[in-house]
């Protein structure tokens, strides 16, 4: 039986795309898999995943010196293959592969120079030095690594010159079978994920605020937790000033498998991020998760989310940056209900046919077959 280790210091260790889709896929075709990852609040029993569970540094700048520490962890799983999923981890890749002789896969969740220039709490003057120092370091250790899978074509355009394998972060189709649109509340807006300023969250509330004052039966749900405290400070106390609490609900961060639930319940789905450089080339799970479940999206103007939305024949583009057409695409789909089961019907349709992670996880096994 071929061995499998996968690294992360960063993700959650049932992080969707890594344990749910990934490692379930490779364990399903045969691998024995064991997962290097932060310790989650409660470890699944009865499974096959090897789970190797680690701390995980609460200060920023310490995760690249905590990575190296894994780096005997990985070597004692005697793995055939290596798929390590953080940036920070490049050199513990180089590392493994220059001990062990395998094959190292480096697997690229963000457009990364995009990212650094989007981080809040690095200085403006810093970003582009940092940025810089990145592509080098990158540069460097691919000439090293077996191979790069990525997501989206304009991603893929910086990992041409390598073995690279494009691979979509679809949602599971078992997780979205039998989707009941009888529960759906035809008043009730979702929006799901990290939340974050960047993510138009401000401009969410902006817009949402609007909608209430023509539709009054209109509900804004959150579930995914605030990831700085002081902007959950500052969202919370606008709603109160808005006079909004009776409105908008946070549920925090749930479970993976819980999110049906919600996305089940909900008829429109929010996807406000604002047009940071990392967004623009990069589409968020959420959108399709949102098809998957009969939700129909309400997402930023960028011709990337454009092209899934037409293709889908579900789903309204806005101006993220600008409450009134926020509220605009928003009012559209409550005011008409049945407007909004047509498109949920046909985003069910798209999924089913062109969203969902069976095709990729097949690629995922034929590029693991192709490094081995």
């Amino acid at each position: 039986m071929r061995k499998v280790c996968v690294l992360t210091t960063v993700h959650h260790a049932y992080d969707g795309r890594i344990y749910h889709k990934q490692c379930k896929t490779l364990e399903k075709d045969g691998y024995e898999v064991t997962l290097i990852a932060p310790k989650p609040e409660y470890i699944k029993g009865n499974d096959d995943i090897n789970l190797i569970p680690i701390s995980k540094p609460k200060v920023e700048w310490k995760r690249f010196i905590h990575t190296f520490s894994i780096i005997r962890l990985a070597i004692k799983t005697k793995a055939d293959i290596y798929h390590f999923h953080d940036p920070e981890l490049l050199p513990v890749g180089v590392l493994l592969k220059l001990f062990t002789g395998k094959p190292v896969i480096f697997d690229v969740h963000e457009h990364y120079p995009n990212a650094i220039m989007s981080k809040k709490y690095l200085k403006k003057w810093i970003k582009n030095p940092i940025r810089y120092l990145y592509e080098i370091i990158e540069r460097f250790c691919l000439l090293f690594l077996s191979g790069v899978i990525y997501t989206t074509d304009e991603i893929g355009k910086r990992y041409k010159k390598y073995k690279s394998c494009k691979i979509e972060n679809y949602p599971l189709p078992n997780m979205f079978q039998n989707i009941d649109l009888n529960k759906k509340d035809s008043n009730l807006i979702l929006y799901l994920g990290g939340i974050t300023p960047i993510r138009g969250i401000d401009e969410l509330i902006d817009g949402f605020n609007l909608v209430t004052k023509k539709h009054k039966d209109a509900k804004l749900i959150f579930v995914g937790a605030f990831e700085a405290e002081w902007f959950e400070k500052k969202i919370k106390e606008k709603i109160k000033e808005l006079q909004l609490e009776n409105r908008i609900e946070f549920k925090g961060k749930v479970p993976y498998e819980e999110i049906r639930y919600y996305l089940e319940k909900a008829s429109i789905g929010i996807l406000p991020y604002l047009p940071v450089p990392n967004h623009l080339v990069c589409l968020p799970n959420k959108l399709f998760e949102y098809l998957a479940a009969g939700v129909v999206p309400v997402a930023s103007d960028f011709s990337h989310y454009q092209k899934v939305i037409d293709k889908a024949k579900s789903g309204l583009a806005i101006n993220p940056t600008d409450p009134n057409s926020i509220k605009n695409g928003l009012l559209s789909l409550l005011e008409n209900p049945d407007k909004t089961k047509v498109m949920s019907n046909n985003g069910i349709i798209a999924f089913n046919q062109l969203y969902n992670w069976e095709k990729e996880g097949e690629k995922l096994i034929a590029f693991y077959k192709e490094l081995l």
